[in-house]
């Protein structure tokens, strides 16, 4: 799928003009965005280059402060470089050599308990993240949205792309299904993804 930048563009628009109507400040937790040498640079450590929407996005805004997306903290460009490198160490001297696989729900190659294709890009805080699957299994498409676990073995497709994650959840922000939560300090959906 070619990534369609209008289309992203008025995903994300809808997404932050309603998060920004319930919670005033919430632009604020944005950091400005990356420049092309950043997201080159981490293209270059993690081997992999990023999917164009992941690319855009950030070029408009290089991390958050805050789970500014529905329980995730979208990660910078020096975070992600530092997730993914915590993953290709636990990779290298324990999931491998122990012989460690994953149970994928979906297009996802289930071989490892985490690949070097697959890029963090948000974090829960608690070693769990949404990841850009570079190199799916048959049937998928490169830069799906996938879950990564660390203490669960389930890996499952979220959207085909960064850019209809981001349709999906301004569709929720906008019904009433997600919102901002000041306890909770971030985007929350008591339902959970569905």
């Amino acid at each position: 799928m070619a990534f369609d930048l209008d289309r992203f563009n008025a995903a994300w628009r809808r997404y932050t003009e309603a998060l920004t109507k319930q919670h005033p400040a919430f632009m604020s937790y944005f950091a400005t965005g990356a420049t092309l040498a950043q997201i080159a640079e981490t293209e270059r450590t993690i081997g992999s280059v990023l999917p164009p929407d992941v690319r855009h996005l950030l070029s408009l805004h290089n991390g958050a402060e805050a789970q500014v997306l529905p329980g995730w903290e979208l990660f910078s460009t020096e975070r992600i470089v530092r997730e993914w490198r915590i993953w290709e160490e636990l990779r290298r001297e324990e999931f491998k050599p122990d012989g460690l696989t994953c149970d994928p729900e979906g297009p996802i190659h289930g071989d490892e308990w985490w690949r070097l294709t697959w890029i963090p890009i948000t974090g829960d805080g608690g070693g769990n993240h949404l990841c850009a699957d570079m190199e799916p299994a048959a049937g998928g498409n490169v830069g799906q949205i996938i879950t990564m676990w660390h203490d669960d073995s389930v890996r499952g497709l979220i959207a085909p792309s960064l850019t209809e994650f981001i349709e999906m959840i301004a569709a929720k922000v906008e019904s009433g299904a997600m919102t901002w939560d000041d306890e909770w300090g971030g985007v929350y959906e008591p339902a959970g993804y569905g």
